[in-house]
Parts: C-alpha cells; structure tokens; sequence
C-alpha cells in the first residue's frame, strides 16, 4: 500500500518537474526570438515609409505635369505660405504632406527644377525627394517636361476626331454638385471660340471612379481644360489647360494637400 502511494507521488512530482522545465524552455526561447519579432515588425513599419513615400512622389509628379509650363519654377512647388495666404497650386505643393492614414504620418517634400525658372528653356527637369523624419529612407522621382511651345505644331496638321477623355478621381468621393465640366477653346478663330462638349456637367454615381466624354475634336486648334467641385475645397479645382492629341486619361484630386 505504501509502496503504491510512494510511486503515485514520484510520477505526480516528476510531472510537475517536467512541466516546470518545459515552461523555462519555453521562455529562454521565446525571449531568444523576441529580437526576431521587433527587427520583423520594423521592416515592416519601414516597407510602409518606402510605400507611402514611394506612392507620395509619384503622385506629386502627376500634379506637377498637370501644372503650365511658365507655373513649373522652384519657387512655385517648394511654396510655403503663411496661414493668411493663398498656396501655390491649391495647396498641392510645398515642403510637407500630411497622410492621413490614422497616423496622420507627416512626410517632408523637396522640388528640384533645372533651370529653376527660365520658361524659354526647351524642356525642364523635375525632381521630387519625399523623406519621414525617424524613418532614414529617401524615396525620389524624376521626369522630364518640354516646353508646350504652340510655335513647335504645324497649324496644318490634321486634326483628330472623335477622342474620348475619361477623368478618374482619387479620392471620387469628395466630388459634389455641379461635378465635373469640361472646357474648351477653339484658337484658330477670331474671337477664340468657348464651349463646353456634352454632357455639360457629371456626377460620378456610387461606386464610379470615372467619368468619360467621347466625340472629342484634338489637335493643335483646340484646348482643354476641366474642373470639379469637391467637397474637401471651397472654390472649383481646375486642371491646367492642355491639348488632345488622342484619347486618353486625366487622374483629378479631389483633395489637394490631403489624403
């Protein structure tokens, strides 16, 4: 009786044992891979500056080709006003951008133009450098842009016929009433002729990201401009005028200087 009371407690104290000793393992492992999990979730974190500073500069050199010519200077894109004054570009420009991802994640903005501000020069050479203080990554993107010279197209070229345009917004929600309009200016007559191709206005539905005109008329004779009233903007945003030459896409934010 002794004897079976005896083995009963050695197999409940070894169980005992063994489980303590499992539990210490446990933990010097765990602790051994806890370096492992920081250095995972700061790459992680770090992929997310290269991403979003990645998507920022892209998207600031998309804003500045909408821009004109004469407007694309130094001066203008690192533009930063006092509160009382009216911003470059409807705010889309200037050293800062905020993100507003739930972080609020604020990124620094350079604009390197050559030449600065010479708008007789054949073509000027755009760079943007986003950086993140605390983050160490420096993201740029570059482009070239000609001088739109109206004196570089022949007035005899053909005119193409029958283009479509088609705006998308990011973000389209912001879109209010009226919506979007598109303008354009025939220039090879006297008085320079203004119209406005149907349908006079559009509202993007829920869910539709894009608006699209057809039996557009291109060429060298005819300029384009388009604008959108947005909820997160008091006054008419407007893309800077521009020419058709075949059909394509023009990408609207709706926000300037926001997300």
């Amino acid at each position: 009786m002794s004897s079976s009371v005896r083995t009963r407690h050695a197999a409940r104290g070894f169980s005992i044992v063994e489980l303590l000793v499992t539990i210490v393992l446990a933990g010097i492992i765990f602790a051994a891979m806890l370096p492992f999990f920081a250095n995972a979730l700061k790459r992680t974190s770090g992929d997310g500056y290269r991403v979003d500073s990645t998507n920022i500069a892209q998207e600031r050199i998309e804003q500045v080709r909408l821009l004109a010519y004469t407007d694309i200077t130094s001066g203008n894109l690192n533009y930063s006003p006092s509160p009382a004054a009216s911003p470059f570009g409807d705010g889309r420009f200037g050293p800062t951008y905020k993100l507003h991802d739930g972080e609020s994640r604020l990124y620094s903005i350079d604009y390197v133009v050559d030449p600065a501000s010479d708008n007789s020069a054949p073509q000027k050479f755009v760079r943007v450098r986003v950086t993140r203080a605390g983050s160490g990554y420096v993201t740029t993107a570059e482009t070239i842009i000609k001088n739109p010279n109206p004196g570089d197209f022949w007035m005899s070229d053909s005119e193409p016929t029958d283009l479509s345009l088609t705006v998308w917004f990011e973000p389209w929600t912001y879109v209010k009433a009226p919506g979007v309009v598109i303008q354009r200016v025939q220039t090879n007559v006297t008085p320079n002729a203004t119209t406005t191709p149907a349908p006079i206005s559009q509202m993007p539905n829920a869910g539709m990201q894009e608006l699209t005109w057809t039996g557009l008329t291109g060429g060298p004779n005819y300029t384009y401009s388009v604008f959108c009233s947005s909820t997160k903007a008091t006054y008419v945003l407007a893309a800077p005028p521009f020419r058709l030459w075949k059909s394509g896409k023009l990408k609207f934010d709706t926000y300037p200087g926001g997300d």
